[in-house]
């Protein structure tokens, strides 16, 4: 699904650019490498960066999943956004952190690399993506690389490709 140029805005922060203020509008956003894809995530989206360790593999998970690891006395669900985009996933030998991500789903992600934390401007992303990557956001190239900044509301779902959750029944 699409955003709408306002809502991206929304969510990115103001979308009034006050020129006596330049910093109305900016957000922090962290970039890291899964494999051959770049990526950027909301600082505010980020718990922690951990050392990688192998997450312990789940039984019938799907393709993207690696598996669970403790971080900071939390279980998180390890994600290989490669996988989950669809092109070749690295090896598990080349992952070097996990990033841990806020919010109720309890998720992580694996980066082959780290790159800086940098500002942009709901100005500086394309809004939308190809569609099959909804937990997309939208695309920045500040350096004339496509970054994909992501949309952590939406990768649980995405790795789930549609299968129901298991649920406590009562």
């Amino acid at each position: 699904m699409c955003k709408d140029s306002d809502e991206m805005k929304n969510e990115l922060g103001n979308s009034k650019n006050d020129p006596a203020n330049p910093q109305v509008g900016t957000s922090r956003v962290q970039l890291f490498g899964a494999g051959p894809l770049q990526f950027g995530v909301s600082e505010e989206d980020v718990a922690t960066i951990a050392h990688w360790r192998p997450p312990t593999s789940l039984p019938h998970a799907p393709e993207a999943v690696l598996g669970v690891v403790s971080i900071q006395g939390r279980m998180l669900t390890v994600l290989d956004l490669a996988r989950l985009s669809g092109v070749d996933a690295p090896t598990k030998e080349s992952y070097t952190k996990i990033i841990a991500l806020r919010g109720d789903e309890q998720l992580a992600v694996a980066a082959t690399a780290m790159g800086e934390a940098i500002k942009i401007s709901p100005a500086d992303v394309a809004v939308g993506t190809n569609g099959s990557e909804r937990f997309v956001r939208g695309i920045f190239s500040p350096s004339g690389a496509d970054i994909r900044l992501l949309n952590v509301s939406e990768l649980f779902s995405a790795a789930l490709h549609g299968r129901e959750r298991r649920r406590r029944r009562f």
